[in-house]
């Protein structure tokens, strides 16, 4: 290694180590300043009766090698409240256009030409409890529920509001926070409009530790949104399924059965 190396690699170091002894002077303004910052969030999204906005979402995926993977889809999604949600993702292995219109979920797996339709009458909120306790949860799921504050903060043990920063052009509040199980981190957006830009989930304790990431782009609220019908039409051809049977609309690869060529 040269000495010019040498010496940029100290200096960034140096720098680092400044940066961490800064966040430790006060913790606890940080914290304060951090968990307000959030709640801002919240209310904003909260007090918005129908909003939209598209999205690219990332995910790593960790090989019986230590191979780190990353597997991007991106989608859009539209709510009205209480009981009416739209989402779409297009990735490499999925192509799903999902529609909750008060009384019926369907999800509909392009790629596969087939569809599944399950009776889910109640809110938006009473439909993400239910698709958590049938193991179809999605990170970032959090941030379309009524009370997103109460939900994000849940086991949080540590809250660092770490800086000001950019995410695609906008500035932004840059937090931090910690569970036991996960680390988490939040880009809001600064001023009168506090939406969500950018949104981490970190397995910690899982090997290297992969990362779960979603971006937010082209935020709309009210009259702003277009209007979107939340009732999917199927086409003729498409084969009904139990949501069970739609494996292959998840983000990452269905993985090999032993024997199958991969």
């Amino acid at each position: 290694m040269s000495l010019i190396s040498c010496v940029e690699r100290l200096a960034g170091m140096a720098a680092y180590g400044f940066l961490v002894a800064c966040l430790g002077l006060s913790n606890a303004a940080a914290a304060d300043d951090a968990k307000s910052i959030l709640k801002a969030m919240s209310d904003y999204l909260s007090a918005q009766k129908t909003m939209s906005f598209s999205y690219q979402s990332s995910i790593e995926a960790v090989t019986p090698d230590f191979e780190k993977l990353q597997f991007v889809s991106s989608g859009t999604a539209s709510l009205t409240r209480p009981d009416k949600l739209r989402v779409t993702r297009t990735g490499g292995f999925a192509d799903v256009d999902v529609g909750f219109d008060g009384s019926t979920l369907t999800v509909h797996g392009k790629n596969l030409d087939a569809y599944a339709s399950v009776q889910a009458k109640g809110s938006v909120d009473e439909l993400l409890d239910r698709l958590i306790g049938a193991g179809l949860e999605a990170p970032g799921s959090d941030l379309l529920a009524q009370n997103p504050f109460d939900l994000l903060m849940t086991d949080v043990t540590s809250a660092k509001h770490v800086s000001s920063a950019y995410v695609d052009g906008v500035e932004c509040e840059y937090l931090a926070f910690r569970t036991p199980e996960i680390d988490w981190e939040i880009w809001i957006q600064s001023g009168d409009k506090p939406v969500p830009r950018r949104y981490v989930i970190t397995s910690k304790h899982v090997v290297q530790a992969p990362q779960y990431t979603l971006e937010i782009s082209d935020f709309k609220t009210g009259n702003d949104v277009a209007a979107m019908p939340y009732k999917i039409d199927i086409p003729a051809s498409a084969k009904k399924v139990d949501l069970s049977e739609l494996q292959s609309l998840d983000e990452l690869p269905v993985p090999s059965q032993p024997g199958e060529s991969k």
